[in-house]
């Protein structure tokens, strides 16, 4: 364009050698006319220009690329102070509508799958259908008039692409016939891909960073999560416990322990946190502080199921809720003492007797105060084995829909109580894996497995 220019300088100096500009204008002209892929620019003759005209011409062309630097400096500026989408779709639409003189337009935007009009300008109908959008355009083309409102306003479509995935759309109108439209358009389109690109980069930016903060949380939940559960469990000449603890994503919800207490007697428990995530961990940490600072307290079973539902009620106003088992084995005496809060009940087995533990009360924190409150009791001979568990294990299906129900565990458990806990939860688990086939595990799952010795 510089040399264009000292060109037609020179000339007028000379006297006019203006056919010469004349005719390089000329073939300019049929150039974007011949690569013009918009049919409507395509009907247009070249003209013979006068001097004047054609000098006009040259600066309009001039200030017409000086404005399109100049906005795409000011753009990438925009995008660079992370300027907010909201002033970037105001700065495209005054470029487009007031620089470039278009009369009609339209953006609209790709929010992950809901279409949104961020912008427009001279319209009067702006509802639009998924059927205005041309999903599989890759390509500007010229607006076909059709039955759609929306669409017959307009002249161009521009359809912007991001990873072979639409991510934006704009319409213009008002530019049909122009001398320059196929330059606005090309530079439109330019604009318009640089603008929802960063608008889409910097959204993605933004997910980025929400994953890298969740993660942190569930990171920090998890660390929680293992600071609440035994590092150890117990393996003595009188009895073992043994547990298998496998979560179903980064944190879980399910919770387990043990706790010894005087005159040869322990406590053990197992349950599970409704929710997923932070909050669940959060709970659990609550939970486990009120259940340690009840558990070696001189109280019933009773009275500290009461008042672990109370609290927990008081933390959650009965949003979430706790399914909870927990059993106190007195070995001298041979006996259990357990309540069941809306567990799965848990197997008992001995040689000659099969027992689930279902007696106890609804889950905890669901209601301030708990209507009835049944504690179980059982005698134990020995050897004995306790064999409870979360809704991971009896939520599992087979290759067939099938379910790992309650009567294969019993019948599992018959065949193996014989084992220590550690060689039983090892079985367990292979059978886990032999019974669910290609399934995956719908949910955590906790074993917690006693074993009362000879």
């Amino acid at each position: 364009m510089e040399n264009l220019w000292k060109t037609l300088i020179l000339s007028r100096k000379e006297g006019g050698a203006f056919h010469l500009i004349g005719s390089f204008l000329g073939l300019f002209f049929f150039r974007y006319q011949k690569d013009c892929t918009f049919p409507i620019l395509m009907e247009k003759t070249p003209k013979i220009l006068s001097p004047s005209t054609r000098m006009e011409q040259l600066e309009h062309e001039l200030h017409l690329k000086k404005l399109q630097m100049n906005s795409l400096l000011a753009i990438t500026q925009a995008i660079n102070n992370n300027l907010h989408e909201e002033g970037l779709y105001k700065m495209y639409n005054s470029f487009v509508t007031w620089d470039l003189g278009i009369k009609r337009l339209a953006l609209l935007v790709n929010n992950q799958g809901k279409w949104q009009m961020v912008t427009s300008k001279g319209i009067q109908k702006k509802k639009f259908t998924k059927d205005d959008i041309p999903l599989s355009l890759s390509e500007p083309t010229k607006a076909e008039k059709n039955k759609s409102t929306f669409l017959n306003q307009f002249d161009f479509i521009i359809p912007v692409r991001h990873k072979d995935h639409p991510i934006a759309c704009a319409y213009l109108g008002g530019i049909a016939g122009e001398l320059d439209a196929y330059d606005k358009i090309q530079f439109i389109t330019a604009i318009t891909n640089f603008i929802a690109v960063g608008v889409e980069n910097k959204r993605l930016f933004r997910a980025k960073v929400e994953q890298e903060v969740m993660n942190k949380e569930l990171s920090l939940a998890s660390e929680i999560q293992q600071m609440l559960l035994p590092k150890t469990l117990p393996n003595q000449t009188t009895f073992e416990i043994d547990k298998i603890y496998r979560q179903h994503s980064q944190v879980g919800g399910d919770y387990y322990d043990y706790f010894p207490l005087d005159g040869d007697r322990f406590a053990f428990c197992i349950a599970d946190i409704s929710g997923k995530g932070i909050s669940a961990a959060l709970l659990m940490a609550n939970f486990q502080a009120i259940l340690r600072g009840l558990i070696f307290k001189e109280t019933s079973l009773t009275t500290l199921v009461q008042q672990l539902n109370k609290s927990i009620f008081e933390v959650t106003k009965g949003e979430r809720f706790i399914t909870f088992f927990i059993g106190i084995l007195d070995l001298p005496n041979n006996t259990l003492s357990y309540i069941n809060a809306g567990h799965i009940p848990p197997i008992m087995i001995s040689q000659s007797k099969v027992t689930t533990l279902r007696d106890g009360c609804l889950v905890l924190g669901a209601i301030e105060q708990l209507p009835m409150i049944e504690m179980g009791y059982e005698e134990l001979s020995r050897p004995n084995l306790i064999f409870s568990f979360t809704d991971g294990i009896t939520d599992l299906t087979n290759d067939e829909g099938n379910y790992l129900s309650e009567e294969k565990l019993i019948d599992f458990s018959k065949e193996h109580f014989h084992l220590s806990a550690n060689q039983f939860n090892e079985k367990l688990y292979q059978y886990v894996l032999d019974f669910k086939g290609a399934q995956s595990f719908p949910d955590d799952i906790t074993v917690l497995t006693c074993k009362i010795k000879k």
